[in-house]
């Protein structure tokens, strides 16, 4: 006859001591409400000012069509610019090239313009002088602040947007560069508000429509998305930006966002564009043809503009906080013709999993709309039942220490 094992026994009962439950529970329980799940970093904390507009490009220079863009920007009522790499171009070892720059900045926004950038490769032989200048506007503009290396690894602040300037791919010129990793990762750990940026100048070769080669290396770019972060780059001399994506360097499109005219950051997901019409000339389109939509490749593109398709120096506006909805922003790429390019709405969701799909009047839906109280419910229930979990263990230990003794 087998033998009958305990656990077939129907008074058996396995002994775990209280201590031991309480010390599982108070793990568990911490671990949901402190351990946010990969790539969905909560992002309902500060909120932009209202009808917060910030312009987006790189790839400057000195002259007349640079200095279209930037009237370009006055013209639209920028709040602020955020300079996607490469500046004056020039002589790039002499500093009156950044001079000069800066000088043009100034005769058409003012010197206390709030105005930010981070470092390009056409920028190193002049870097100190860049980065000098820029805070020195820094310094000038009110309620702003930025923390780190300006331009090469810094974190600002402005009117409740935060923001990375970083050199990713550019300084140092190495991919994958681990100090850029970290530094992405750990500043966006820190941060929880509603809408934050990576902005830095250089490409892979998948995340541009020209004949830029693998530069940054995919570790920045899917810090920036598991951290939810829109991602701002330069570099190529065209505009283009892509859909939805939960993984960017699968190029795998979010299927609860299909729509290229709408976006979402967060859970996960985020979208890249390349704003490099700053100015200094137009390149053509080398990758994903056709010229015209569907585009070619894995169809993560849902807008191209090069000289392929006629294209002329522009800026990406992006107004943050719009319609009364912290959550909702509004973008549009304009030339300095007046033509509108692209024309998107983007959903920041503080929740995971795409939860909400895109509403059809493109807010951010009820789940998300509620989502900031019921979040918050949710940590401070959880935070108690972990205390009460962690007191239990202690006077299960103690009462157990004194027994013995």
């Amino acid at each position: 006859m087998a033998r009958e094992g305990l656990a077939d026994r129907p008074w058996y009962r396995p002994r775990v001591r209280h201590g031991t439950q309480a010390a599982i529970l108070a793990v568990l329980l911490l671990a949901g409400v402190v351990l946010p799940a990969s790539g969905s970093v909560p992002r309902d904390g500060p909120e932009t000012a209202p009808n917060l507009k910030v312009a987006f490009f790189g790839d400057q220079s000195i002259g007349a069509s640079a200095e279209a863009v930037l009237k370009l920007v006055a013209d639209e009522g920028a709040d602020m610019v955020i300079h996607l790499g490469d500046f004056g171009y020039g002589d790039e070892t002499d500093p009156q090239t950044a001079i000069d720059w800066d000088a043009q900045v100034t005769n058409v926004l003012g010197d206390d313009f709030p105005y930010f950038g981070a470092a390009g490769n056409h920028d190193q032989g002049n870097w100190p002088t860049y980065q000098q200048l820029l805070e020195d506007r820094l310094a000038l503009v009110s309620g702003a602040s930025c923390s780190g290396d300006y331009g090469v690894m810094a974190a600002c602040t402005y009117q409740g947007l935060f923001f990375i300037l970083s050199a990713a791919g550019s300084d140092p010129n190495t991919p994958d560069h681990q100090p850029h990793i970290d530094y992405i990762q750990d500043q966006l750990a820190r941060d929880d508000s509603i809408w934050s940026i990576c902005a830095w100048h250089k490409n892979q070769k998948e995340m541009q429509v020209g004949e830029k080669i693998d530069e940054v290396g995919w570790g920045p770019y899917e810090a920036c998305r598991e951290g939810s972060a829109i991602i701002a780059t330069g570099h190529e001399h065209s505009y283009s930006r892509t859909k939805t994506l939960s993984s960017i360097e699968e190029r795998t499109l979010d299927p609860e966002w299909a729509d290229p005219n709408m976006v979402r950051v967060g859970g996960g997901s985020t979208f890249v564009f390349v704003s490099g019409l700053g100015g200094f000339d137009i390149r053509h389109q080398a990758r994903c043809l056709p010229a015209t939509p569907p585009y070619g490749c894995d169809g993560e593109w849902a807008t191209i503009d090069t000289s392929n398709q006629g294209a002329n120096f522009g800026v990406l506006f992006i107004t943050f906080h719009v319609d009364g909805d912290p959550h909702k922003g509004e973008g549009y790429f304009k030339n300095i013709d007046g033509g509108i390019i692209d024309t998107f709405t983007v959903v920041s969701q503080p929740t995971a999993g795409g939860e909400t799909g895109p509403a059809g009047n493109g807010s951010s839906g009820p789940a998300a709309e509620g989502g900031g109280s019921n979040r918050a419910i949710t940590i401070v229930v959880g935070s108690v039942a972990a205390v009460v979990a962690m007191v239990a263990f202690a006077s299960v230990f103690w009462r157990r220490r004194r027994s013995e003794s």
